[in-house]
Formats: structure tokens, C-alpha cells, sequence
């Protein structure tokens, strides 16, 4: 496929969940203004409050990667291949709620004003072996982690998707 702009994923096995995790942290953060710009949606992304932004990831089609392929895509390539049958599953999900996350703290930070959000990922599976990864975040100034899994449509905002067999944090 042929894209117009230069696109970051990959399109080769990744090593071990921690590798994913790096990576996953790595496009949020280096293209989090992707949320800036124009979509096929006609939706200022940014603009979304926490809520908002869960459900319209939530809503988007959700899209296994071919097996033994583990494509991670940056945000602009989410959005702009959603609904096209493009993968766009969990770790996709769990790249487009950081980067939501660390441009909120940005435009703070552009404002003057303090960091807004703490956050997380997590990697985790319903027995002792991971197969699933999101988010956790909170207010700077709370204890309460509040789980962010806009992966399928049956998850609900603010809920774990379900009992942790295995569960590790990463943090920047």
C-alpha cells in the first residue's frame, strides 16, 4: 500500500512484549501531534475530553494483525486507515490513548501550566501469559488510576476488561 505521507510501523515480529511497550511509548510520544491534524473524521481530535476520545477510538473498527505480523502504527495511520481493514487492535488503540494523553500535557505545558495527566501501560492476560495491552491514567494531583481500553466495543470507560491473571505497569 502505498501511503502519502512516510509511515512509522512495523511489519515484523517483535521480540517480547517489553519491545512492544518501548515501541509503543516511542510512536506516542514522537507523534502525538498527529491528533493535531486534519481527519477524515472532520474531528479536532485534541479537542476531545477524555470520555469523548475513548468512545470515538472505541467505536472504530477493530482489526487483528496478520499472524505473526505485529504492525504499530502512529496515529495519523490509525485514524486515516480505520474502517479500511487495515490492522488497528490494541497495541494501534494503546498508541492513539498515549498520544492523546501526552498532547494534553503538551498544550498545558505551551499554556504555562502544569502537567495535567499521569499515565501508564499496562500488559496483561486473562491467565499468566500477556496477550493484551492499554492504558491507565490520572489526574496529577489524584491517586486514582482510572483503566482507558477503548479496544472493543463491549469495553466500558473506567473499567478494567477483565480480571488480571498477569499484570505488569510501564511507565515512561
Amino acid at each position: 500500500m502505498n501511503l502519502p505521507w512516510k509511515t512509522t510501523l512495523t511489519t515484523k515480529p517483535l521480540e517480547n512484549y517489553q519491545e512492544t511497550v518501548k515501541q509503543v511509548y516511542r510512536l506516542a510520544k514522537e507523534y502525538a501531534t498527529d491528533l493535531l491534524e486534519k481527519n477524515k473524521f472532520n474531528i479536532l481530535l485534541s479537542s476531545l475530553d477524555p470520555v469523548e476520545f475513548y468512545n470515538f477510538i472505541r467505536e472504530q473498527t477493530y482489526v487483528k494483525d496478520p499472524l505473526f505480523i505485529e504492525f504499530l502504527n502512529r496515529p495519523r495511520v490509525s485514524i486515516a486507515l480505520s474502517g479500511t481493514g487495515h490492522p488497528f487492535d490494541c497495541d494501534d488503540r494503546t498508541i492513539l490513548s498515549l498520544s492523546y494523553f501526552i498532547l494534553q500535557n503538551y498544550i498545558e505545558k505551551l499554556f504555562g501550566r502544569p502537567r495535567k495527566y499521569d499515565y501508564r501501560v499496562l500488559v496483561v492476560g486473562r491467565n499468566e501469559t500477556p496477550h493484551h495491552i492499554y492504558i491507565e491514567y490520572k489526574l496529577t494531583t489524584s491517586d486514582y488510576w482510572t483503566p482507558f481500553d477503548p479496544t472493543y466495543p463491549h469495553n466500558e470507560y473506567g473499567k478494567h476488561p477483565f480480571p488480571a491473571g498477569f499484570l505488569k505497569y510501564f511507565y515512561e
